[in-house]
């Protein structure tokens, strides 16, 4: 590859330029009138850092411990449906680069390839859930992940019925037809059936559950057998009832503005949640990160971790998994750079007054 590649940005240049213009849609737009994904991304720029000087950070320790994990960073390669729009190697791609960089990865419900094909390209798995009404799909994919060693389960709570993405709607988005969700193989859901307007919502007004509630963690536990995060919480409220619930950590997420637009953005909801669960439980941010200083505010905020999404893609796009290590090279990089310049040699020493909120 003959480009230079500087930052995500430039990644990002570079997918919008390649991809068909149904698939980018698909991939970039939020919904309705994406005023949610544009207010993740800005929400950085409210807040600004104080440094420390004069500390010694000739050594610096990215490392983190979660769920029993020993993990050489704190960025987690979050669930993307259908990977291999991107990439032909797709989620195979994407969990060899996130192992090569000691990175956990959560396996997307709508992955192409399977629990089992991907298993084998990853120590640290996540699987992300979405509930299916037919509970015996469900049961059988949890069981599915404990037995090929997956690490934990990803509840997304957020998504009862897709929020409108009407770039898709105008496109008529639907999944290539050479391609199938590897999670799904045998069931109605494998493909995605003709439909007015975006297949994707005829797909998920059949699969998803409107009826969960809270109580339903229990129930995901027994049968996985593994922890439990829930994905989607914004409110401290709820973030305190999944874990009373016992949850065993959560995500802070609002879908990547793909589902309720003008919902809040997440990075500003990291500290009242921090405050309601209170230091020990695990907390989790996504949405928006594009930048090292971003991990770093994410962090002293409260967070023990972050997760990416679309960059990831974008890395894909480019060059399967050696794009892939693109970004979390990038991404690691500068992360360390912020932290000398922070003054904090480890992930604990990054606390709430390097940052400030203008």
């Amino acid at each position: 590859m003959s480009d230079k590649i500087v930052n995500l940005f430039d990644l990002q240049k570079i997918f919008e330029k390649k991809m068909p213009k149904a698939i980018l849609d698909y991939y970039q737009s939020g919904a309705r009138d994406e005023i949610t994904l544009k207010k993740n991304r800005d929400i950085f720029n409210n807040y600004e850092l104080l440094p420390k000087l004069l500390r010694n950070v000739s050594d610096i320790d990215t490392s983190i411990n979660i769920l029993d994990l020993q993990l050489r960073n704190p960025i987690i390669l979050g669930p993307i449906a259908m990977q291999q729009m991107a990439h032909q190697k797709g989620e195979l791609a994407s969990a060899a680069a996130a192992e090569k960089f000691g990175c956990a990865m959560t396996l997307s419900t709508s992955s192409n390839y399977a629990i089992d094909e991907v298993s084998t390209y990853n120590n640290n798995l996540f699987f992300q859930l979405y509930f299916a009404k037919d509970r015996s799909i469900t049961e059988a994919m949890l069981k599915k992940a404990k037995k090929f060693g997956f690490k934990a389960i990803v509840f997304t709570a957020d998504a009862p019925q897709l929020g409108t993405r009407e770039n898709d709607e105008r496109n008529k988005f639907k999944m290539p037809e050479n391609l199938s969700l590897g999670n799904f193989k045998g069931t109605v859901f494998e493909k995605f059936s003709d439909h007015e307007g975006s297949s994707m919502n005829m797909h998920n007004e059949l699969l998803f559950d409107k009826t969960l509630t809270f109580e339903i963690i229990h129930w995901i536990k027994e049968t996985a057998d593994l922890p439990v995060l829930v994905k989607g919480i914004l409110r401290p409220d709820d973030a305190a009832q999944c874990l009373e619930n016992k949850a065993d950590g959560i995500i802070i997420s609002n879908h990547g503005g793909r589902q309720l637009d003008t919902a809040t953005s997440t990075l500003k909801q990291v500290e009242p949640i921090r405050k309601e669960i209170g230091t020990k439980a695990l907390l989790i941010v996504d949405g928006g990160i594009r930048r090292g200083t971003d991990v770093l505010k994410s962090l002293a905020l409260g967070a023990n971790a972050i997760q990416i999404g679309r960059p990831i893609l974008w890395g894909l796009n480019y060059d399967g998994q050696k794009g892939v290590e693109i970004v979390l090279q990038i991404l690691i990089n500068e992360l360390i750079e912020s932290m000398i310049l922070s003054g904090s040699k480890n992930i604990t020493e990054i606390t709430r007054d390097l940052v400030r909120e203008n």
